[in-house]
């Protein structure tokens, strides 16, 4: 064998200890060194100044318990106060069913 090649090989592990440096802290070592965590609020994106003003809370629950059905009777309160004119006439019968062209 060459000369050159048995050198090289006896010194390239002596090369890779050198370059690890010291071992690194194992993670199972409760001793080891650990970074401290940043403490940042969740709350710190959110936007601020939304509400122009507050209310009182016994108002509002008041003036939502008056919907006693719920959201049908909030949908049919915001159409009142968006169309304050009479509303329109609605026919107490359907309108009978065309002639069905198929048969049975």
């Amino acid at each position: 064998m060459n000369i050159r090649f048995l050198f090289c090989m006896l010194l390239l592990p002596l090369g890779s200890v050198h370059a690890q440096g010291a071992p690194a802290p194992q993670a199972t070592d409760p001793a080891a060194p650990v970074p401290p965590v940043p403490y940042r609020s969740v709350f710190s994106d959110l936007p601020t100044g939304v509400e122009a003003g507050r209310e009182d809370w016994k108002k509002a629950n008041a003036e939502v318990g008056r919907f006693t059905r719920g959201h049908a009777d909030i949908l049919k309160s915001e159409q009142q106060q968006a169309a304050p004119t009479a509303p329109a006439a609605t026919p107490d019968t359907a309108p009978p069913a065309a002639a069905h062209p198929h048969k049975h």
